[in-house]
């Protein structure tokens, strides 16, 4: 089987949490797996055991709900200007390695280690799906589209074999034969899981930072709350009809599955799952960042939901979904389908096409003649 390097954003859990649900099926399929990134991912990672190639991470600085634009390039101004060297350092670890294919989640530097040494190389991401698809946007956002194309555009691969993008809605792709969209990838333990309805709404935002005044807001909301992202502000697990979890994989899980709907900035690991398990949502995009803007656009032109742009959740924004919320049910079921299996055979069909990987029926006719030697 093939060996495959899949490099990865360090932002959040939602690259790592898609990229574990790719991998775990790709070894299932006899391939050999190590990762390259950093920041956050690098961690979760390592804490799992895996082979991790290690490279600085992306940061977003956050504050109030809004990407600090000037901060945020400040941050990032020396790994940018630093990129060369080190991509010149990864290089002799990928070498080493030896892959057949590089699949990239929005990292840049194994991409281009990979360029160097004729390595083939899969861009998989969805944040793409801004650069590679049309739609049509309220011109109050088009400033906020051009930078984030201009900010993808410097981080994805720039000659990728193909562009793999998954998304939970379909806008026109602008080359077929440059960029694919498939449905979003869905964990087994999200496939596993078995939604109830329950009466808690589910509350996470991905940089709480400056954004203590929705706390505030569902206070005074007439519903129970289950938050993670925030420290209680008494010290307490319990603030009225706030109920605050620390982080966990598994009980954010068992939260989000038998939650009535799901109050959330609009990442788009989050979406797809609340999506998946059939879960009404409000939501509240990062200001800034245009991958968050389109999602929320398309949940609402959906049916899927509603969102509150560039200004703080207000008491009637809440309650007014959730009056609402039984409207999104009826349309949410058609929402159940993941492209995980799309994936691994887009990612074999790279392998197949530079001669990595035999082709199916080649290898069904040397397992068969194996069979009739042995006998």
């Amino acid at each position: 089987m093939a060996k495959i390097l899949y490099a990865l954003s360090g932002a959040n859990r939602g690259h790592t949490s898609r990229v574990l649900a790719i991998t775990e099926d790709l070894r299932a399929r006899g391939h050999q797996i190590i990762f390259c990134g950093g920041g956050r991912a690098l961690e979760i990672l390592e804490e799992l055991g895996e082979t991790v190639l290690p490279v600085p991470a992306i940061q977003q600085v956050m504050d109030g709900n809004r990407v600090r634009l000037g901060r945020t390039f400040l941050q990032n101004v020396p790994n940018y200007l630093f990129r060369p060297s080190i991509w010149r350092k990864l290089l002799p670890k990928v070498e080493a390695f030896g892959p057949d294919l590089v699949v990239s989640d929005f990292e840049t530097y194994a991409a281009r280690a990979a360029r160097r040494l004729g390595v083939p190389v899969l861009s998989f991401n969805h944040q793409q799906v801004v650069t590679e698809t049309r739609y049509e946007v309220p011109r109050r956002f088009w400033l906020e589209a051009m930078l984030t194309r201009s900010a993808i555009n410097s981080i994805v691969p720039r000659r990728p074999e193909h562009i793999l993008v998954s998304s939970f809605f379909f806008p026109e792709v602008k080359d077929p034969s440059r960029t694919t969209l498939i449905k979003p990838i869905i964990r087994r333990a999200v496939q596993r899981a078995r939604p109830e309805k329950g009466a808690h709404t589910l509350v996470y935002l991905n940089q709480p930072e400056g954004a203590g005044k929705l706390l505030e807001t569902l206070r005074a909301v007439d519903a129970p709350f289950v938050v993670y992202g925030f420290e209680p502000p008494a010290g307490d697990e319990r603030w009225g009809n706030l109920l605050f979890r620390k982080p966990s994989m598994e009980g954010f899980l068992d939260d989000l599955a038998t939650s009535r709907s799901v109050i959330c900035t609009a990442g788009y690991t989050l979406l797809s799952e609340a999506l998946y398990l059939g879960k009404p949502m409000l939501v509240w995009p990062n200001k800034g960042t245009f991958e968050q803007t389109i999602n929320a656009l398309y949940l609402e032109r959906d049916g899927l939901g509603e969102a509150v742009y560039h200004r703080p959740i207000e008491v009637a924004d809440v309650s007014g979904f959730l009056s609402r919320v039984e409207q999104y049910e009826v349309r949410l079921p058609f929402r159940s389908a993941y492209g995980n299996d799309m994936a691994v055979g887009h990612i074999e069909e790279i392998l197949r096409r530079s001669g990595a990987l035999e082709p199916a029926r080649t290898r069904r006719a040397v397992a068969v003649g194996a069979q009739i030697q042995a006998a």
